[in-house]
């Protein structure tokens, strides 16, 4: 097939790429002690940066005991009480509670967690984490590989800026904080 020669007049400029919203938040954490001001402050923040898909993705308990969290209660409680507090909120961005580490029932990196979603979910990814979360992710070797390919949205409500992790500090330019 000949390629048609495209006349473009002067002055033309393309129409803004992004048109609706786009990309994936997930939420990484145990949802142990998780409330509805909470949500709905997740959610708002999700509806402001425009994301088409919002993933809660609660954590195995043996990932959060090898992360340092003993005893925390049983994954599909935490997932059935997630998913009765999302009943009771309005919802304006489409909502997912992802359960995949409750069907592999053990320990999961990080790592393996992260590429899971990159390979089901659209990008761009942000990715939303209370400080200890946070905290913890940046104790881990693949922090870095994964700080370039995400933008970490980290609630600081109750904690101070000297309670971060100095690899968090370095890279203060890859996320932001939450009111």
């Amino acid at each position: 097939m000949v390629k048609q020669p495209s006349i473009v007049p002067f002055g033309y400029e393309p129409e803004k790429e992004r048109q609706g919203p786009r990309g994936t938040m997930w939420v990484y954490d145990s949802f142990a002690d998780c409330s509805a001001q909470q949500l709905v402050r997740t959610i708002s923040l999700a509806a402001r940066k425009e994301m088409k898909k919002l993933v809660f993705y609660p954590l195995h308990e043996e990932t959060l005991r090898r992360m340092g969290e003993p005893g925390a209660t049983a994954f599909y409680r935490r997932a059935d009480e997630l998913e009765e507090l999302l009943e009771n909120i309005e919802l304006p961005v489409d909502t997912v509670i992802d359960r995949w580490e409750g069907r592999r029932k053990k320990y999961t990196p990080m790592d393996t967690a992260f590429r899971f979603l990159e390979e089901k979910y659209a990008g761009p990814y942000f990715v939303y984490l209370t400080v200890d979360m946070a905290n913890t992710v940046a104790g881990f070797d693949s922090f870095e590989f994964w700080i370039k390919k995400l933008r970490l949205c980290i609630d600081l409500k109750h904690a101070s800026s000297e309670s971060l992790h100095p690899k968090l500090q370095a890279f203060a330019h890859r996320w932001e904080a939450v009111d």
